[in-house]
């Protein structure tokens, strides 16, 4: 039950950006900004859903904390969420409007491994070709891994494509065992 109002939440603001015209990445990464705050100040959301502090209370902490320092639509948001008793669930409703974020400005996040860093070069030659491949547009995640001995492997949605020297070493195990 809880997954379905965190999403109402998202797709309320999300909804509430389009009808506006405010930048939906824009509020994207002020969510993203403010759920880093309440990452490292977990006792801040704490006093927010204390039930021993009242309501004006709450909602003054937050003017102080943040209005003027964010949007209008943000700032009204994270008081409807305190207001509500559910501003514990603010990281799960970043989530969720990252989702709907990314479906409609067709995005996709792809995690590359490969031994070393990649050089700029090769990363926008990866990322142009990875663009081409999925048609979407491709936020680039670099993972290193040592163990994959040489190559690289690509993870996005559900997809991976190995093109590894380990991933190689341990497809010809297999047809070797097979034998």
């Amino acid at each position: 039950m809880i997954e379905q109002y965190v999403n109402n939440y998202a797709l309320a603001l999300f909804s509430l950006c389009k009808e506006s015209g405010q930048s939906v990445k824009d509020v994207y990464d002020e969510l993203c900004g403010i759920d880093s705050i309440f990452a490292e100040n977990g006792d801040f959301v704490m006093l927010l859903s204390s039930p021993v502090i009242t309501e004006e209370e709450k909602l003054d902490m937050l003017k102080n904390a943040f209005e003027g320092n964010i949007s209008d639509t943000v700032y009204d948001f994270i008081c409807v969420l305190t207001e509500n008793r559910h501003i514990t669930d603010f990281s799960e409703i970043c989530k969720s409007f990252k989702t709907l974020y990314y479906q409609d400005e067709n995005i996709v996040e792809v995690t590359v491994k490969t031994t070393v860093s990649l050089g700029e070069n090769q990363r926008q030659k990866l990322k142009s070709k990875l663009e081409s491949f999925t048609g979407m547009n491709i936020i680039l995640n670099e993972e290193i891994d040592e163990a994959l001995i040489g190559g690289i492997v690509v993870n996005y949605n559900d997809t991976q494509i190995d093109a590894s020297i380990k991933g190689r070493l341990a497809k010809l195990k297999t047809a070797l065992a097979a034998l």
